[in-house]
């Protein structure tokens, strides 16, 4: 009973973690100024500097500078032109770490919004730094949205934690602060990272971008309709404005300032061109009017390039609602009455159904019925998305409704293309004669290409078979290959050990194992095979088993002697194909550890008394490395390395693609970057290290496709 009640207390602690803990609970202690000596503890409550903000009661909260009374700071409005002279602002928010965040294994920090330029401390310690020099004694902008931080645990203390941050930017800026209302919350960094896909949004902008282009097609082949000009800068603007606001372009584009100059330019110019293509395809041609409505839209965008934008967008939601006001009321209402009029004229022969009939003919077959109706849709999602923000639910159904509504604009192009083709077809009756004539001609050429494609169809079914037939082989030998390793590292005495297995794609050319004698760890194996595919995990499976065998018939003798008997067997059967393998071997009584190596990357050796990382290789940088077993005319000369661990002592061996993969610029991750993610691990168990080690391996290659397998073990002596 008392360990269900314990289970059942883990499983509500945990439960409360994964919640996340939101920051806007908690106070936030804001002043003007900055200096580190502020980082690291909360202000005294006699400090008239500071501004205490109140809990939001899990509500959201934003911090936006200029909105709030802080001392030594003048009145602002947002409708000043001109910005004000950047400064340095303290923003401390306290919250409470429990066991559960101090022992969490990926603890990471979420912010909706933070600008301008911005520092972020951790009782003191910073762990992040947007400040980022522009040439001219300032900084660039780096407003971001969906912030993700790790907070490094070494920094991490149970109980009350300050998250400090430093705030640069123009006090006039709604963006200097935290402007989105949150979520601000500390949680596990991939659940956090969840929140921050955009591949749907990702996939819209693709599609409005190809419309465009489609579309602009079109008007470069029928320059006379004007409509598809407008519609293709009105959808290509819209790509460019959502673009400019996803959170992946700001890992291409550093300073802010440029992509709010994109966000402003794409929104302004936008309302026009779309209100040009609905009156466009509503009348056929353009009010007078339009044009001058146009160079109003584009004097506020070229007043958001040269001056501050927000007084631009201000007056842009003005003048934008006034033109909607007008295309909605007036040019879409009056097509609208003439349209029903027509179906109403022409539906008159049946009295009963007169008026229904006429509407379902309006919508369904007129300009302005169709618009009328995608207007309908947009607005009525609209209306959703704010009752349901109104009750605390963010679904965000316009977003997908203004694609279907695009969607349909560009169906009623695609209308008004058949209704001009339909018309030119009815132009070439007279051409009837000719027609027939040539009838007979195609008809043959059709039978042959029908015969064609009756061939092309199946060599394409053949095809398609083979590789069915492949791609089944191959998850047959995925399978068989993951049926000869452990799945899990063994349970012994006096060893913690963890270790990950994982192939690029299909059959990897990685091999590892674990020997075990009576509940004792006798040896640890992890080798590389040369190439890739099914031929080099065959040789995987081939070697394993050699090592296994050899391993256990020569227990007895020294190391360097199994492992040359192991050569000349592999010789034997490898001698048909060109690959090759490396290994590190490690032999193991009790403390005692005797490690060779042939070829293979270097196993490295954590002291756990002083978490000093050595490269384990023989004193003087001798080396005692075998070549790379399995060739031909290679004999080899085996050296071993004893040595004795401790408790605490961990090894970690590893394959090279640990070392070799790369970031985004090509840089490689390298044995260095290795020692110092060994060095700075959390040392609570095997499963920690390694843990600590993946970790700041996938950020560093984050955003790279890694095309090697990957292996690597951890042992740690208890």
């Amino acid at each position: 009973m008392k360990r269900l009640y314990i289970l059942l207390l883990l499983i509500a602690s945990y439960s409360a973690y994964a919640q996340e803990l939101d920051l806007t609970r908690s106070k936030a202690y804001l002043r003007s100024g900055f200096d580190t000596g502020w980082t690291d503890q909360l202000p005294r409550s006699v400090d008239s500097a500071w501004l205490v903000l109140p809990s939001s009661e899990g509500k959201g909260r934003s911090i936006v500078i200029r909105d709030l009374d802080l001392p030594g700071l003048p009145a602002m409005s947002g409708w000043s032109l001109l910005p004000m002279e950047s400064a340095d602002f303290t923003v401390l928010i306290p919250f409470e770490a429990d066991l559960l965040l101090l022992n969490s294994g990926d603890p990471a920090l979420y912010m909706a919004q933070v600008g301008q330029a911005w520092e972020l401390y951790l009782n003191g310690w910073l762990l992040r730094s947007e400040l980022i020099d522009d040439g001219r004694g300032g900084y660039i902008s780096r407003s971001l949205r969906g912030v993700i931080v790790p907070l490094d645990k070494r920094y991490l203390q149970r109980g009350q934690n300050i998250l400090a941050f430093r705030i640069h930017g123009d006090p006039l800026d709604d963006r200097t602060g935290f402007k989105q209302p949150g979520p601000y919350v500390i949680g596990s960094y991939r659940q956090l990272a969840a929140r921050n896909r955009e591949y749907f949004d990702l996939m819209l902008i693709g599609i409005y971008a190809f419309f465009a282009l489609y579309h602009l097609i079109l008007f470069i082949l029928r320059p006379q309709t004007k409509a598809y000009l407008y519609f293709a800068v009105a959808t290509l603007l819209l790509a460019l404005y959502l673009g400019s606001r996803t959170i992946a372009v700001t890992t291409l584009v550093l300073d802010a300032t440029i992509l709010q100059r994109v966000e402003y330019g794409a929104l302004f110019l936008m309302a026009p061109f779309f209100f040009a293509f609905l009156e466009s395809v509503v009348n056929g041609r353009l009010h007078r009017i339009t044009p001058f409505a146009g160079l109003a839209f584009l004097l506020l965008s070229v007043g958001s390039q040269l001056f501050r934008p927000e007084p631009f967008l201000l007056a842009w939601y003005a003048v934008a609602l006034a033109s909607l006001l007008y295309y909605l009321f007036y040019v879409l209402a009056k097509g609208m009455l003439r349209d029903l009029k027509l179906m109403r004229e022409r539906s008159a022969q049946r009295p009963s159904w007169r008026f229904i009939s006429a509407i379902v003919d309006f919508l369904a077959t007129t300009e302005s019925g169709k618009m009328l109706f995608g207007a309908l849709f947009l607005g009525a999602a609209l209306a959703v998305d704010l009752y349901l923000a109104s009750v605390g639910i963010e679904l965000n159904v316009t977003k997908y409704a203004f694609f279907f509504f695009l969607f349909g604009a560009a169906a009623v192009l695609a209308g008004q293309f058949t209704s001009t083709y339909a018309q030119l077809e009815s132009m070439t009756l007279g051409l009837e004669q000719s027609v027939q004539e040539r009838t007979a001609s195609l008809a043959k050429a059709a039978d042959e290409r029908s015969r064609l494609n009756q061939g092309i169809a199946e060599a394409n079914m053949e095809l398609k078979n083979t590789m069915d037939v492949a791609e089944r082989d191959m998850a047959v030998a995925v399978s068989v290959q993951k049926g000869f390793f452990p799945s899990s590292p063994p349970t012994v005495r006096a060893w913690d050990i963890a270790f990950v297995f994982e192939p690029a794609s299909g059959v990897s050319g990685d091999f590892y194992d674990f020997y075990t004698q009576q509940g004792e760890l006798s040896g640890v194996l992890v080798g590389d095979v040369s190439g890739h595919g099914i031929a080099s995990g065959l040789i995987t499976v081939l070697a394993r088993n050699v090592f296994f065998r050899r391993a256990s018939e020569r227990s007895g003798e020294s190391l360097g002697v199994m492992l040359s008997d192991i050569n000349r067997e592999l010789v034997r059967e490898l001698s048909s194909v060109d690959n090759y393998l490396t290994c590190a071997f490690l032999r193991i009584k009790g403390a005692r550890v005797e490690y060779v190596n042939a070829a293979h990357t270097d196993a490295l050796f954590r002291k756990g008394s002083s978490g000093e990382v050595i490269t384990l290789a023989p004193k003087g940088g001798q080396d005692f490395k075998a070549p790379p077993l399995g060739r031909e005319g290679m004999e080899i000369s085996v050296k071993a390395l004893a040595f004795a661990l401790s408790p605490g002592d961990s090894i970690l061996l590893y394959t090279d693609c640990l070392t070799e993969g790369r970031d985004k610029k090509g840089r490689e991750y390298g044995e260095e970057r290795l020692l110092d993610a060994f060095r700075h691990a959390d040392t609570e168990s095997a499963d920690s290290i390694l843990a600590s080690i993946m970790i700041d391996y996938r950020n560093f290659t984050s955003g790279t496709k890694r095309s090697d397998d990957l292996t690597a073990i951890v042992l740690k002596k208890l």
